[in-house]
């Protein structure tokens, strides 16, 4: 230890700077470096951090009340260093550890210099350098944290993109792609629910695009829809969307045209002359569209919620008021 704190620039043999066996409230601490007269700097434990709990955690404690910024625990070959003043358990406290037959000599050197040489802890520099790594480690255990809670707000509200790219990659394992409604039943429900005798016939519905069985597997049931107080039963949430479009579209000619600016959604265009445009660069997904009025083509595989929005829209361009004058309960489309 002598010789590595000589080689980082402290001058071990003057008793101001280091000081051996400094004595705590209980106990001592095998080095403590100043760079004044005040208090010590860095407090140094020559032992193997599991040899004594207790010792560390009076260590810490003394650290912090005394203000101490840095501690560091060795044992000649595992070098850990902490900051006590910050918050977290002791390992979430420890900024960085390595072990000197396991690292690069020229690694295991450059931590030391970064942390530990003496005009680096004498300016700050290795503290601030120190607090600055706390900090990114303490960012990144939140962000995993926060995994879990963003992948449940993920699928118990689908996104369309995240709805999107399920689609293509069963599209790259078994060449057909399901619908949005079945990969938004999927998401909305435990995938424990999921049994291997449903999951094999949703498979063989996927090949064989039998709509009356996917209502079936999935629990759809027919829309109601109430347009200008008449009320009208469709087979399908896609179904009453289209009604409705056509409704409108009779009832001004260009309302396709003007709904059709509003209506883009992140990676399609919903409403297009062009029936290859509703799904720009994806011919595979032509399959997924229907002509509502002559010369207009409507992508029919989108998720609930999209249907809601569109329908929302389209009453906005009709000058109607969504919910009173059109009544249209999408399933699952709640936000």
């Amino acid at each position: 230890m002598n010789r590595i704190l000589q080689e980082l620039g402290w001058d071990i043999y003057d008793p101001s700077v280091v000081r051996r066996e400094f004595p705590l409230e209980k106990g001592r601490v095998d080095y403590a470096l100043f760079t004044s007269s005040v208090a010590p700097v860095v407090l140094i434990e020559a032992k193997a951090p599991s040899s004594g709990e207790d010792g560390t955690r009076q260590l810490f404690t003394y650290a912090f009340h005394q203000g101490t910024p840095f501690v560091i625990l060795a044992n000649g070959r595992e070098w850990s260093f902490y900051l006590p003043a910050e918050q977290g358990n002791y390992a979430e406290r420890r900024v960085q550890k390595f072990d000197l037959l396991e690292r690069n000599s020229k690694d295991s050197a450059s931590v030391l210099e970064k942390y530990l040489r003496f005009d680096r802890v004498q300016d700050g520099t290795a503290h601030a350098d120190a607090r600055t790594d706390y900090q990114s480690a303490a960012r990144q255990r939140d962000a995993e944290k926060a995994i879990p809670r963003a992948w449940r707000e993920l699928v118990s509200l689908p996104d369309e993109l995240l709805i999107e790219l399920i689609a293509e990659k069963v599209v790259s394992l078994i060449g057909f792609r399901p619908t949005d409604e079945q990969i938004e039943a999927f998401l909305l429900a435990p995938e424990a629910s999921v049994q291997p005798q449903q999951a094999s016939r949703l498979t063989t519905i996927q090949r064989t695009g039998s709509s009356r069985d996917l209502h079936a597997l999935s629990g759809h049931r027919g829309v109601s829809l109430r347009f200008l107080g008449q009320v009208t039963n469709q087979p399908d949430a896609i179904s009453a969307l289209m009604f409705l479009l056509r409704k409108l579209a009779e009832r001004d000619s260009q309302f396709l045209r003007n709904f059709a600016k509003l209506a883009p959604g992140r990676s399609r265009n919903h409403v297009s002359t062009n029936r290859s445009q509703v799904y720009p660069g994806k011919p595979e997904l032509e399959t997924y569209t229907a002509e509502i009025a002559q010369g207009w083509w409507l992508g029919t595989n989108i998720a609930n919620r999209e249907k809601e929005r569109l329908a929302k829209i389209a009453c906005e361009v009709a000058a109607l008021r969504f919910g009173e004058d059109v009544v249209i309960e999408f399933p699952n489309a709640a936000s």
